[in-house]
Order: structure tokens, then sequence, then C-alpha cells
């Protein structure tokens, strides 16, 4: 780890923690110097020097800044558009820039010089994006938005202690704008580096207290930043998930779902989602198939290699390797068929869950105990009518909560069940089985395994 001592930055930033540092070079050794102007004084100077008083009011929360327009228009390119035709304009809202934020902004503007410290860096960043601070002015000097970029680079990469701060600074400046998700997710890949892969992740319980839409926004930036593998996003969509069970609609738990890309999990990862009870059905079908697919393709793979090498240390095909060959199509064939078995039988799952749906919607439709027992208890049915009906109305509801409390614990069992019958069928020590007999009825799939000098057995399992 480098220390504060050792981070490169431009001549313009200033450190400020216990004390206030300054530095002329590029790299922030610390030398005791006086605090820097405050912009009362340098909006003071500035009108002595070029011999005019402010012309603009800027209105940031509760506080009002008198400024001069000229530098204002210069730095950024919002200001410009705002004060073209106005000399008082309100700019938070509709931006989310701190009154002390925009007192940093507004001497950068005046003296291309700024106080940055780790705690403000993050909004001093978010600032400059909305502000627009991103041209070079004409002078050659480096724009806000770069300043501040090359000190969040130089910072999160510090100590654990400062990307720290750096999330939590980015998760309470959300949802201002893509950008801040866009830090918050940098500073969740380098906390994951620091911590070398699955290690201290205090830092996680942080994501507790985003809320959906913004924890979204944060998923979507680490979904497009992470090309290579998902896992990392994976463990904090199911960590969110978990701490909001019972708190999170169907279609938020599809949506942050959907950022993951299945196809960028490790093995490992790809099995603990199939099993996973937190993630929504389409997403669990979806890890499914594409695991049955690494099987074909490892069986595949397996049948080449050993065809391949029996070719390579034999100059004619005996019987046995014949045999043999024949047998491993077959297994292909075979395996072929029952994951299209198992397939059909996850889409039969969910054609009659959309059945019991419609039913329990449709059950709905008619009148409540409540309105019956009314009519009842003032004398429009007989005493023995009355028991009649309450007893269908306690039947009807106890069947119905029995239904619905069956609904996903049923299906989650077929879905593991089918899933647990595809995964015997790969325990051979040659990689390769000898023979698979498949046979499917309509209460589940029969599956015969033959291993090398193993006997035979059959499986049967129903999916309910």
């Amino acid at each position: 780890m480098r220390g504060w001592n050792d981070l490169g930055v431009v001549e313009t930033i200033y450190e400020e923690e216990h004390e206030d540092y300054s530095s002329a070079s590029p790299s922030l050794s610390p030398t005791p110097s006086s605090p820097p102007a405050t912009l009362h004084s340098t909006v003071r100077s500035w009108s002595l020097t070029h011999g005019c008083e402010t012309d603009v009011i800027i209105h940031v929360q509760d506080s009002c800044f008198h400024l001069h327009k000229d530098p204002l228009i210069r730095r950024s390119g919002y200001l410009k558009r705002q004060l073209t035709d106005a000399s008082e304009i309100t700019i938070c809202p509709p931006l989310n820039i701190a009154a002390e934020t925009f007192t940093l902004v507004g001497e950068f503007c005046y003296s291309k010089h700024v106080v940055i410290t780790v705690f403000n860096v993050v909004a001093l960043r978010t600032a400059a994006e909305s502000l627009e601070m991103t041209g070079n002015n004409g002078d050659g000097g480096h724009n806000l938005s770069q300043i501040t970029e090359s000190y969040f680079r130089h910072a999160i990469s510090v100590n654990l202690e400062y990307a720290t701060i750096l999330f939590r600074s980015s998760l309470s400046l959300l949802p201002e704008g893509k950008e801040t998700a866009v830090l918050a997710s940098r500073c969740i890949e380098a906390l994951a580096l620091m911590n070398g892969g699955d290690g201290n992740v205090s830092w996680v319980d942080e994501i507790k207290t985003v809320g959906a839409e913004n924890f979204k926004s944060v998923a979507d930036s680490m979904h497009r930043r992470f090309s290579q593998s998902h896992d990392l996003l994976y463990r904090i969509v199911d960590f969110y998930l978990k701490e909001h069970t019972g708190k999170l609609t169907e279609e938020d738990r599809t949506e942050i779902c959907s950022f993951v890309d299945c196809n960028k999990l490790s093995s490992h990862l790809l099995m603990h989602a199939v099993q996973n009870p937190r993630m929504p059905l389409r997403f669990i079908v979806r890890a499914m198939l594409l695991e049955q697919l690494n099987t074909r393709r490892a069986i595949f793979s397996a049948a080449q290699r050993r065809q391949n090498s029996t070719h390579h240390n034999q100059r004619a095909p005996t019987l046995s390797s014949i045999l043999h060959r024949d047998a491993a199509l077959r297994q292909v064939a075979q395996l072929k068929a029952a994951m299209d078995a198992t397939t059909s039988h996850i889409q039969n799952l969910e054609t009659n869950l959309d059945g019991v749906k419609k039913l329990l919607t449709e059950s709905a439709r008619f009148p409540t105990g409540n309105s019956l027992e009314n009519k009842i208890q003032r004398g429009e049915k007989g005493y023995s009518s009355s028991r009649s009906f309450q007893s269908c109305l306690s039947t009807e509801g106890n069947a119905r909560a029995k239904i619905e409390k069956s609904i996903g614990r049923r299906l989650m069992s077929g879905l593991t069940i089918a899933f647990r019958g595809l995964k015997s069928q790969r325990r051979s020590k040659s990689g390769v089985l000898s023979a698979v007999n498949v046979d499917g009825d309509e209460n589940g799939v029969s599956i015969m395994i033959c291993e090398n000098g193993l006997p035979c057995h059959r499986r049967s399992r129903s999916l309910f």
C-alpha cells in the first residue's frame, strides 16, 4: 500500500485534515502554510482588482452567493447557459449540490485553486459533472473534473479506510446522476481487491441502507464495468436480496437480478444460483439452462478427447473401441433427451403456476365471508344454512392459504430435483458413462445409469 504522502496530484490541490496544508509540487508532501482564502475574501479581492462589483446572485439550498458572472461562465458550461439571460438563479434544487461544496466550486472559478480532501472529493467530482466543468477554458489549465478525478483515482488505492470513506460518500449522494453510481461501483471494485477477493467485507453492510432504485443504478454500473466476471456482482445482489427479504416487489427482484450475467459466473456460483431460493424464477431457469448447456459441452468435449486418443494410439479401430464410441454417442443423445425433458418440465411448472395465479385471482372475485356472514346474521338464511356457509367459507379459505404457501415450495422442489437428476448423470470416474437409459412418464423421470465396472441402478424421481 502506498502512503498518503505518495499521492501524485496536480499543483492546484490542497490537503486539509487536522491542519491546513498546501503544496506546489506534484506530490503531497505536507508543508505547513496559511489557510486558503475564503470565497468571500476572494470575491472581494477580485472586485478591487477588476474595479467592478458583483453582478449575479446564486441560491444554493439556504445560502445566497453574490458573485461575478465572468469567472463563473468561463469555468462552467451549466452556469454559462443559466446566466445568459438572468442575473439571479437557483441551482439547488434542481441540482444536488450542498452550499459547502459550491463554496469550493466558487473558489476554483475565481482562482483555479480548491481544497480537496478524501471527505469532499466525491461531492466535488459530482458537482463538476453536474455543472459541466469539463472544458479547458482556453487557458491551458486543468478543469475541476480532471483535478477531482485524479485525486479520486489515487485516493481510492491508498488503503481500505480511504476507499470505505469514498464509498460511503458516493452512496450518500445517490441518485445524483450516473456519475455517482459509477464512483460507487469503482469503490466496490477497489474494496473487493483490497480484501483479497471473498476476506473482511464489513463495508458491504453499507449497501443495506440503499433504496431499490439507487441499488439498481449501482448494479447497472457494475454490470457495465465488470466485463470479465460477475461473481462479485452476484454476491452483492444476493446479499441485498437477503437483507431486503419481503421488502421488494417481484418486479424489483427480477430487475435487480437481470444485471447479473449468468454467462460470467464461475461454475460454483452458477450452481449456487440454481439452488438459491432468493432468486426470482426467471433467473433460476436461466441459470439452470446454462448449466445444462455447460454439461452438454463437457460431455461432447470428453467424448471428442477420448475418440482422438483412440485414433492416436491405435492404427485400426477395434470392436471394443467401436462399441465404446457408439455407447458414448448414445449417451450424448439420451442426455440431450433428458435435458429437453427437464426443460419441458420447467415450462410446465411455469404454466401451472400461471394457472394457479389465475385461479386465485378469479376466486377473489366471489363474495367474501364477511358479506355472507352479515346476510346470514340478519336472518336471510336459517341456522343450519348459516353453519353450512361458514363451514364452506372456512374450508375455501384454508385451501386457498395452503395453495398459496405450497406454490413456491413445490416449484423450487421440482426445479431442484430436476437439476439433481441431471447432476447425477455426470458421476463417472472416466468422465463418460457407458450407457444411460431415460424413461419418462407423467409422474416424473426414471434414469438408469451404468458405470464401467459398476452394477446398474435405476433412479426414479418425481417433480412433486
